[in-house]
């Protein structure tokens, strides 16, 4: 009787096993998509974190830009604003004599002029001898400022005499009531060959309230020579 059933009357068997067969795929297949599916909106929402972060950088390499460029800015007017460094003030109105000779008198019949010929700004002052006779030449600030007893007074000068050799002094003198203070006279030298040069002296004041005079002078120029002055100085030195 098997063997006589017709064949077809045995294929619901294998019509099942296809039917799961294609089940299984189907669900496989929807499995897969529901993933991908998953997977793309998972994806869409780190594509919108992506591209926040992406925006993020140029805001924070502007904020970044914007701090160098406002510390730079910011910089700039201190280091302008900074003053520069300055020494003791210097007690002389008139130190590198642009207003002529105002506050200077001469010394030894000498004739006083301007050069050009300047260490700083626009003149110097030239001490002239007298041209038929050698002698000491200089110039004096009789009160170039009141005393306080050990204080200490520093004085310089840049000097070019005309003739190499010259001995050239600066000096401060205390005067009370008219007269010289005994011991109160510091003298600094230089003897000069070619060029300016600078030098000066350290006074320490014997009194409170003397006139402190302050002087130049050129000792052996001879008939007709000149000393060029400029630059001069006087200050008080901090205390030790």
């Amino acid at each position: 009787m098997r063997n006589g059933t017709p064949r077809h009357l045995a294929d619901p068997a294998p019509v099942r096993r296809r039917w799961r067969l294609w089940t299984g795929v189907g669900l496989a297949v929807l499995l897969v998509l529901t993933g991908f599916a998953w997977l793309g909106s998972t994806g869409g929402s780190r594509g919108d974190g992506d591209g926040r972060a992406a925006a993020a950088p140029p805001a924070t390499a502007a904020k970044a830009a914007g701090a160098i460029s406002t510390t730079t800015a910011a910089a700039a007017p201190t280091t302008a604003a900074k003053p520069a460094a300055k020494g003791p003030k210097n007690l002389l109105a008139n130190p590198s004599f642009e207003a002529g000779t105002q506050g200077w008198r001469p010394l030894g019949g000498a004739r006083l002029t301007r050069s050009t010929e300047a260490t700083e700004g626009g003149w110097s002052l030239r001490i002239l001898a007298d041209p038929s006779a050698a002698g000491p030449v200089g110039i004096a600030i009789p009160d170039a400022t009141v005393t306080k007893a050990s204080n200490r007074y520093h004085t310089n000068a840049w000097v070019r005499p005309s003739a190499p050799g010259t001995t050239v002094t600066i000096g401060l003198r205390e005067y009370h009531d008219g007269k010289p203070v005994p011991g109160s006279n510091t003298l600094g030298w230089t003897v000069e060959r070619s060029g300016w040069r600078q030098f000066g002296a350290i006074h320490v004041a014997s009194l409170t309230g003397s006139r402190l005079t302050l002087e130049i002078m050129a000792r052996d120029l001879p008939p007709g020579g000149y000393l060029d002055v400029d630059a001069v100085v006087l200050h008080i030195l901090p205390n030790q």
